[in-house]
C-alpha cells in the first residue's frame, strides 16, 4: 500500500511545450514557404506550357505565310514584265522566275514556287505586298477613268457642241481646238485603230490634268 501510495502522489514530470505563439509562427512559415514554392512551380509549369503554345502558334503562322507567298509567287509569275519591275525584288527571285517558265512538271513546279515563297520570306513580304495593293489601286483608278474617256468618245457623235462647250471651261482653246482636230481625223477613219488611239490619249491628257465628268451629265 505504501509503495502504491508513494506512486500515486508522485508529480509527474511537466510536458516540454513549446510556446503556442511559436508554434503558430512555425506553422506559418511553413504554409507560406510551401505555398510559394507550389505557386513558382505552378508559375514555370505555366511559362513552360505557354511558351510550348507560342512555338506551336508561330510555326502554324510561318507555315501559313509560307503558303500565302507561294502562292503570291505564282502570282507574280504570271504579271507582266513592266508590273514586276515596280515591285524591286531581290536578283535571286528574279532567277528564280526565270527557272519557273523552264519548268513542266506539275509536282516540280508546285516545289519550285514554295521554293519562291520561302525567298519572299527572306526578302521583304510585307513592303512587296503593300506594293501590289498600290499598283492594284492605281489599275483601278485607271479602269475607272478609262471607262470615262470611252464614254466620251462615243458620245461626241450626238452631243459633241455640249461636251465641247464644257471642255472650253477648264481648258484652253489651242489645246480644244488640237482635239477638234483629232476627232475629225477620227471620223473620217473611224476603222483605224491607231486613230481612236490617238483621241483616247488626248482626252486621258485631259483627265489627268483635271478629271472629265461623266459625260452623261453634261448632255
Amino acid at each position: 500500500m505504501a509503495a502504491f501510495r508513494n506512486q500515486q502522489t508522485t508529480p509527474p514530470e511537466p510536458e516540454c511545450r513549446r510556446p503556442q505563439e511559436i508554434v503558430y509562427k512555425r506553422h506559418a512559415f511553413w504554409y507560406d514557404v510551401g505555398f510559394v514554392a507550389t505557386t513558382s512551380d505552378m508559375t514555370k509549369d505555366h511559362l513552360s506550357d505557354q511558351a510550348d503554345s507560342e512555338a506551336v502558334i508561330s510555326k502554324t503562322k510561318r507555315k501559313q505565310m509560307v503558303h500565302e507567298l507561294k502562292d503570291l509567287a505564282k502570282a507574280i509569275c504570271e504579271m507582266p514584265p513592266k508590273k514586276v519591275a515596280q515591285l524591286d525584288l531581290p536578283e535571286v527571285f528574279l532567277q528564280a522566275m526565270a527557272e519557273a517558265k523552264r519548268i513542266t512538271s506539275h509536282i516540280a513546279r508546285k516545289r519550285h514556287f514554295q521554293y519562291m515563297g520561302k525567298l519572299l520570306l527572306k526578302a521583304d513580304p510585307i513592303k512587296i505586298q503593300e506594293t501590289l495593293a498600290q499598283l492594284e489601286q492605281s489599275e483601278g483608278h485607271y479602269q475607272v477613268r478609262d471607262a470615262v474617256i470611252n464614254a466620251w468618245i462615243e458620245l461626241f457623235a450626238e452631243h459633241e457642241k455640249a461636251l465641247f462647250d464644257h471642255l472650253y471651261t477648264d481648258h484652253g482653246h489651242d489645246v480644244i481646238n488640237a482635239l477638234r482636230q483629232t476627232l475629225r481625223n477620227h471620223r473620217r477613219k473611224p476603222e483605224l485603230a491607231e486613230l481612236r488611239k490617238k483621241l483616247f490619249q488626248a482626252l486621258r491628257k485631259l483627265d489627268q490634268q483635271q478629271e472629265l465628268p461623266n459625260p452623261q451629265t453634261l448632255i
